[in-house]
């Protein structure tokens, strides 16, 4: 899935930025010590340099995540310039452990709280309100989770799971 257009700003700024002395001074968005004209002195290592450059990232995801449930953290990692591989070629699970994330919901930016929802899919006839729910359970067929904030409601299309949702039946 390609990256929003926001995400995909958001990594080439990162990527772009040379992260090397971030630690020691404030500079332009888009910094590069080759065409600076005051450059310092001190620099990080490069695995220094990886490591804001990691946490820039996360930070970032965190709240691209919260707002599009379809971003690829790997995907914007990548774009980001990190290497998102281990030494044996695996995919670095410490990429995803990054960022605040509970059954494919990204926290709050700024809290450890999920915003709560109704999940479903496009397959389903029923809403519920956690993928722990044994009627989702045994219904769930690998199709993407779809998510409703509980506040906007969610489409007609779909009943109220009468296991895990409160239903009015007055």
């Amino acid at each position: 899935m390609a990256l929003s257009k926001v995400a995909s700003d958001f990594a080439r700024e990162i990527r772009n930025h040379d992260w090397s002395d971030a630690p020691y001074r404030l500079d332009r968005a888009g910094h590069d010590r080759a065409t600076d004209t005051r450059a310092g002195e001190r620099v990080l290592t490069a695995e220094e340099t990886d490591a804001v450059r990691t946490n820039v990232m996360w930070v970032t995801a965190q709240v691209l995540g919260h707002q599009d449930p379809n971003l690829d953290v790997y995907e914007f990692a990548e774009a980001c310039g990190i290497n998102t591989l281990t030494r044996h070629g695996q995919r670095d699970g410490s990429i995803e452990a990054g960022v605040r994330k509970e059954h494919d919901r990204y926290a709050r930016p700024g809290t450890w709280e999920f915003d709560l929802v109704f999940i479903t899919t496009a397959t389903s006839d029923f809403y519920h309100r956690t993928v722990d729910c044994g009627q989702f359970k045994n219904g769930y067929r690998g199709a993407e989770v779809l998510t409703f904030p509980v506040d906007d409601g969610v489409p007609p299309k779909w009943k109220p799971c009468v296991y895990c949702v409160a239903v009015d039946r007055t």
